[in-house]
C-alpha cells in the first residue's frame, strides 16, 4: 500500500521534471529571439505566456489535485513575481533586446522565470486549494533567497533537495502554519 508520503514525494519528482522541462524549452526558444534582438523578443514573451507560463501553472496544480486558476486569479502571482525579480526581468529586458548577445540573457531570464513560477506555484498549490497575495508575496521572496540570481546566471536549476524539502513541509498545510513556515524561513535568510 502506497504511504502519503511515498505519494507526495513523486508528485514533487514529477512537478520538479516538469518545472526543468519548461524551463529549459523556454530558455532554448527565447535565447533564438536573442539573436535576431528586437521586436522578435517581444513577440515570443507574449507567446510563451500561452505556451508555457499558463500550462506549467495548471500541470503544477493538476498534480497536486487543485483546480486549474484563470487568467483573472493569476494577475496576482505574477504581479507579486515581477515585482520580487524585476532585476532579472531588467536583464532580459535591456541586455535581451541586443541582437546576438541578447540570446544569453533571453535564455538566463526565461530560465529564471519559469523555475521561480514553477516554484512558487508548486510550493502553493503544495499547500492547498486557495492562496493569498500575501503568501504570493512571502513565497516568491523565499524562493528569491534560495535560488540566487549569480546561480541562475550560471543557468543552474534549483537543488532538487531544496525544493522536495519545502513542498514537502508544506503539502496540506493550514493557512496560519503555512504563514508562520514560510515567515520563519524569511528570517534565516534576514
Amino acid at each position: 500500500m502506497e504511504t502519503i508520503k511515498t505519494r507526495n514525494t513523486d508528485i514533487t519528482d514529477i512537478v520538479y521534471k516538469t518545472i526543468k522541462g519548461k524551463a529549459n524549452s523556454n530558455a532554448f526558444l527565447q535565447g533564438i529571439t536573442g539573436i535576431t534582438g528586437f521586436p522578435s523578443t517581444l513577440v515570443v514573451d507574449g507567446i510563451v505566456i500561452f505556451t508555457h507560463y499558463e500550462p506549467l501553472i495548471n500541470d503544477i496544480r493538476k498534480l497536486y489535485g487543485r483546480r486549474e486558476i484563470s487568467a483573472k486569479e493569476l494577475s496576482p502571482m505574477m504581479g507579486s513575481l515581477v515585482k520580487e525579480i524585476l532585476v532579472d526581468i531588467a536583464v532580459d529586458k535591456v541586455l535581451g533586446h541586443v541582437p546576438v548577445a541578447g540570446a544569453y540573457f533571453n535564455a538566463v531570464s526565461a530560465k529564471a522565470l519559469t523555475w521561480r513560477l514553477g516554484m512558487l506555484v508548486a510550493v502553493i498549490s503544495a499547500r492547498g486549494e486557495e492562496f493569498t497575495k500575501a503568501n504570493i508575496s512571502n513565497v516568491i521572496k523565499l524562493i528569491r533567497y534560495i535560488t540566487p540570481l549569480n546561480e541562475l546566471l550560471k543557468l543552474k536549476k534549483p537543488d532538487y533537495e531544496v525544493f522536495k524539502r519545502i513542498t514537502l513541509s508544506v503539502t496540506d498545510n493550514e493557512i496560519i502554519t503555512f504563514n508562520d513556515k514560510v515567515q520563519t524561513a524569511l528570517k534565516a535568510f534576514e
